[in-house]
């Protein structure tokens, strides 16, 4: 037998199974909860934390606050850093018609933030404009200042 005889008879042994088995349905449901199986906290839970935090402007201020004093520790020459957010009250609502069509969370504000090595005219700069474009908020809202010893 060569190799092009194989294939067929290959494809008819898949298909007899395929049909023993319930056919193609049942096979793309087992794949379906495989998948859902694997994913455990992935894109659902990621989805409904969003929709919480833009509920939640409490929690969503202290997940901005934990990310952002997070990615200013790992700036060269700064240490303990403390971050604070304030936020425009309220999340925004877009309607399409009578439905609800988006929710944002609330607006950011302002930032400031303490920090060890904040007295430095560079890193101030480096922190200044990394919070700034990370929030789109202008540099004037942003502060910061350093730790005392």
């Amino acid at each position: 037998m060569t190799a092009q005889n194989e294939k067929p008879d290959e494809k008819k042994k898949r298909l007899r199974l395929l049909e023993r088995i319930g056919g193609f349905p049942v096979l793309l449901l087992a794949l379906a909860g495989i998948l859902l199986l694997l994913s455990g906290n992935g894109l659902l839970s990621f989805r409904s934390e969003k929709s919480a935090a833009a509920s939640d402007p409490a929690a969503y201020r202290l997940a901005l606050e934990r990310e952002l004093a997070s990615l200013c520790a790992e700036v060269r020459g700064v240490g303990r850093v403390t971050v604070m957010v304030t936020l425009k009250e309220g999340e925004h609502t877009e309607y399409s018609g009578s439905k609800v069509a988006s929710v944002s969370p609330p607006a950011v504000l302002g930032a400031a933030i303490v920090c060890d090595g904040g007295g430095d005219e560079k890193i101030r700069a480096d922190l200044t404009r990394l919070v700034s474009a990370l929030l789109g908020i202008g540099a004037n809202r942003v502060t910061v200042t350093e730790r005392r010893p």
